[in-house]
């Protein structure tokens, strides 16, 4: 059979100043963002909503499991259980935590919360 040449092969570019070469494995220049996916897994949330519902002044979260995670695209729908130092305000307290744990979730991950369940589950001395 003949060889045959065609045009439909790329051919390398030719370098300008504009464009140095890079080796196959040197990392782009700062500015470059090299795109791809970031996945963040739902125990990773959990652990970020316990630790921002437990920063909230009066506030300690239950010791197994304190926060639930589902993730449905970009949305995020959190199950907390926190327990509430006595005489501390329960409504008001859950108010804070869920504001709380809303901006430090949204922050961290980019997802948007959709809905926080909050659980008291103790008062504390």
């Amino acid at each position: 059979m003949a060889h045959v040449q065609t045009d439909t092969v790329p051919r390398p570019r030719a370098e300008t100043a504009e464009t140095p070469h890079r080796g196959r494995h040197e990392r782009p220049s700062a500015g470059h963002d090299p795109g791809g996916r970031v996945d963040v897994v739902p125990t990773v949330i959990e652990k970020a909503a316990a630790c921002a519902a437990r920063e909230v002044p009066g506030v300690g979260t239950a010791r197994h499991r304190a926060a639930r995670v589902r993730v449905s695209g970009q949305a995020v729908l959190l199950s907390l259980r926190i327990g509430v130092r006595y005489p501390e305000p329960v409504r008001a307290t859950a108010a804070l935590v869920r504001e709380s744990v809303r901006s430090r979730v949204e922050d961290l991950t980019g997802s948007r919360v959709h809905h926080i369940d909050i659980e008291i589950v103790e008062m504390v001395r």
